[in-house]
């Protein structure tokens, strides 16, 4: 009750005093009755409400579903008439069931929820989402909004608790791609076949020019007054390195393909479980970038959730690109080991990024490019395997999907 109402409260009871009228005097009874139950709900009909919202799990594989829960709890003996629940929701996600969604913009919707909550009552609704679209989804604020029973007062809350839920990409046979099923990428050897693991330290040698500085041994290069190198046990399982092209266009002013692009990211993570499973080690890295700064980097390990961390980063990756792939393949690959698998997913392929794949060639790397376009590249470069996978319109129709 605002200003104007008390004061016909007030004008009501004098009036009732000065003519002695029992009526009046009662009819401002109860006027100032509901102004002070008015006025005590609007207070604390908001007090010691909680609002919880619970994901089943908070990371989801492509096409998975599980369940949402809101739970909303008045832990007070006074109850409220009415409540009011609005909480910001992703709008590529599918939930179901969508009677109480209200789709505010492309990309956030808004869940509504109106309950009518007894004292000390808990309350909870579930929903089931589908991730039907690669990414950190985020839910979240949540306003509360409430009053007192006659409407004369409104009060809102804000709770800026977020929820995240990962979305991996999507994650389909290599064979699907068009790639083959056996030896996709093995039976291109690098020129030189030694692999050695920096993990393991065998002795060291003599510096020969050539070798990195990142290997030498500086304490036994002080001792024999002499430049020394590591010298590492070879290791069985060869070094696989993705590198991602989010650019699906070499001048970045013709704009973007998101379906391309997609695709890529679905070939990538396909590739990179592929490699994990035939046990190598494998590394992912991209020039796009992530919502906490800088781009994705995944560094080369076959530990047992190098997997998971591959395809957390896929799904945290964002559209925008920090630098071209070119410089990602000068930095990432300036001191690697001999022997290593080159794999490069990109809808560009021309002289540009033809000239560090010749490189890698020429330092004895195998290199293979996985072209995702509508068309063939019509660039073919000397000693090195292209793969053209397609725009993903087939995936659409015959891929099916298959879960980790």
């Amino acid at each position: 009750m605002g200003r104007l109402g008390w004061l016909a409260v007030g004008i009501v009871l004098l009036t009732a005093v000065l003519l002695r009228n029992s009526l009046f005097f009662t009819m401002g009874l109860i006027l100032l009755l509901i102004g002070l139950v008015s006025l005590l709900w609007s207070r604390y009909c908001l007090a010691a409400v909680s609002y919880r919202r619970r994901l089943g799990t908070d990371r989801l594989f492509f096409g998975e579903q599980t369940d949402l829960w809101v739970e909303v709890t008045n832990a007070k003996p006074l109850p409220l008439a009415w409540l009011r629940c609005e909480d910001e929701i992703p709008g590529a996600l599918t939930i179901e069931p969508e009677t109480r969604i209200n789709r505010y913009s492309s990309a956030r919707r808004m869940l509504v929820n109106l309950f009518s909550v007894r004292w000390y009552e808990r309350i909870t609704r579930r929903y089931r989402i589908t991730g039907t679209e690669r990414g950190a989804w985020l839910f979240g604020p949540v306003q509360l909004i409430s009053g007192d029973i006659f409407g004369f007062s409104v009060k809102r809350e804000s709770i800026p608790e977020l929820t995240t839920l990962l979305v991996y990409p999507r994650i389909v046979p290599i064979s699907t791609l068009g790639l083959p099923a056996r030896h996709p990428f093995g039976e291109d050897k690098a020129e030189r076949r030694v692999v050695e693991d920096p993990m393991r330290l065998m002795g060291v040698r003599d510096y020969q020019q050539g070798d990195s500085f990142r290997h030498i041994h500086w304490k036994a290069s002080a001792r024999r007054q002499d430049l020394q190198t590591k010298v590492f046990e070879p290791s069985a399982n060869r070094l696989f390195l993705i590198f991602l092209n989010v650019d699906t266009y070499r001048n970045r002013m013709e704009g973007a393909d998101p379906e391309l692009r997609e695709y890529a990211i679905t070939a990538a993570a396909s590739i990179g479980r592929w490699a994990w499973e035939k046990g190598e080690t494998v590394g992912l890295y991209s020039n796009g970038s992530l919502p906490a700064g800088g781009r994705l980097r995944v560094l080369a390990g076959n530990r047992p959730d190098q997997a998971v961390r591959i395809l957390e980063g896929l799904a945290r990756l964002r559209a925008i690109s920090l630098s071209n792939i070119e410089q990602i393949l000068q930095i990432e690959t300036e001191s690697l080991r001999y022997g290593s698998t080159i794999i490069v997913v990109t809808s560009v392929v021309d002289e540009i990024l033809e000239r560090p794949l010749l490189d890698l060639r020429r330092r004895g790397h195998a290199v293979v490019v996985v072209h995702a376009g509508y068309q063939p590249p019509k660039r073919q470069i000397p000693g090195v395997r292209i793969y053209h996978i397609g725009d993903g319109t087939a995936l659409d129709a015959t891929g099916t999907l298959e879960l980790a």
